[in-house]
């Protein structure tokens, strides 16, 4: 089930509404993932999870391809460049705005943006963000669970033909690709290995669960109360220090 862009902008409205509850302390989730891995389709499902848990108090929402308009919406730059951040392209940053719209925006600026519209989400709560890097950006969020999924060569080719009814020589050159360049993006810009494990609260191979199965891994862990407690409990103490409060 897809976030209509919509209900997205709905719920962010009235998250931002509650300015006492952005303290950053409440739980996300950021998803990584293999192309072919079932990363988004298992976000979705744990949004669902995640929600009905709750009774729609707390709705959770998955920030994937319609993070691309948030970001241009947010900082006043061209909407063109919403496809850049929405279809992870093929090409680098500077090459993307250079050669396919002749737009004169640093690439400096558009990671920023990135950045400040991601750390926003994360500092609402309740939010799936699906790759962009997300698990680098938010990666001193107390309640942040970071999870990678991974899978089979072979499999993933095989899901990827069968979703773009393609022969499995096409499906496998996309994976290559897509995947090239998203190590090429984390490297470039945020000086990282995308496939560093250490990065990761969960690793989650796909082949061998099932989205359901995935989707509910994830949600026993964010529901936990007990989750990363003492990471909350620090970074309380040391606001109310800073803030003066007693």
């Amino acid at each position: 089930m897809k976030s209509d862009p919509y209900v997205v902008s709905a719920f962010l409205k009235a998250k931002e509404a509650e300015k006492s509850d952005a303290d950053g302390t409440l739980p996300i989730v950021t998803i990584s993932r293999q192309v072919g891995a079932l990363g988004e389709e298992v976000a979705y499902r744990a949004s669902e999870i995640l929600t009905e848990a709750r009774h729609g108090v707390h709705p959770w929402i998955v920030v994937d391809k319609d993070l691309g308009e948030r970001v241009s919406a947010d900082h006043h730059l061209p909407a063109q460049l919403s496809k850049f951040f929405s279809g992870e392209q093929t090409l680098s940053i500077d090459n993307y705005v250079d050669t396919l719209w002749g737009l004169a925006v640093p690439s400096e600026v558009m990671i920023k943006s990135l950045i400040r519209t991601i750390v926003q989400l994360a500092r609402l709560g309740h939010v799936i963000l699906v790759g962009r890097a997300a698990h680098i950006i938010t990666a001193k969020f107390p309640r942040a669970a970071h999870v990678r999924f991974i899978g089979s060569f072979d499999r993933r080719v095989e899901r990827i033909a069968e979703r773009n009814r393609c022969k499995r020589s096409e499906a496998a050159a996309e994976i290559k690709t897509v995947e090239a360049h998203r190590r090429h993006f984390v490297s470039t810009y945020f000086h990282s290995d995308l496939e560093d494990n250490s990065r990761y609260d969960l690793i989650l191979n796909t082949d061998r669960l099932s989205i359901e199965d995935c989707a509910r891994l994830i949600t026993q862990l964010v529901s936990n109360s007990h989750f990363r407690e003492e990471e909350v409990d620090k970074l309380q103490k040391l606001r109310h220090q800073v803030l003066g409060h007693v």
